[in-house]
């Protein structure tokens, strides 16, 4: 890892299940790979060090929903492949019913299970939008 790269991003979600659904199908895709996993949590590794961890909220938290409006982590950006890449997994996404919130030209946005965004931009265009 180099100094000042994101070490990893930890998730706090309402359903573990649905999220380990979603991230183990997806984050491949991305180049993550299922890294550690215990009873209460998942991380998925990429190949540069950066790993993206998932843990269920306590009984107590469930009553809170994700919101990207209101304080706190609005969205995750990630670089992806080709434009054509993006097309393809506009079409995986929306088999499986997945919420598309903006498909621009070489960006998409969605939400995964506990409502957070992810944004994917194709390699070729500086990431400069912002959907809020």
């Amino acid at each position: 890892m180099e100094y000042g790269q994101i070490h990893h991003v930890e998730y706090y979600v309402n359903d573990l299940a649905s999220s380990n659904e979603f991230w183990s199908w997806f984050s491949p895709i991305l180049g993550y790979k299922e890294f550690q996993k215990w009873e209460e949590g998942i991380s998925y590794l990429h190949n540069n060090g950066t790993y993206i961890v998932f843990v269920q909220v306590l009984d107590k938290y469930l009553s809170h929903e994700n919101n990207r409006q209101g304080n706190g982590l609005n969205h995750i950006a990630f670089m992806g492949g080709t434009d054509d890449q993006l097309n393809e997994l506009v079409i995986q996404l929306e088999k499986r019913n997945i919420k598309i919130l903006k498909r621009l030209e070489s960006y998409l946005c969605f939400e995964d299970p506990n409502k957070f965004a992810i944004e994917i931009y194709a390699k070729e265009v500086v990431p400069m939008d912002n959907f809020s």
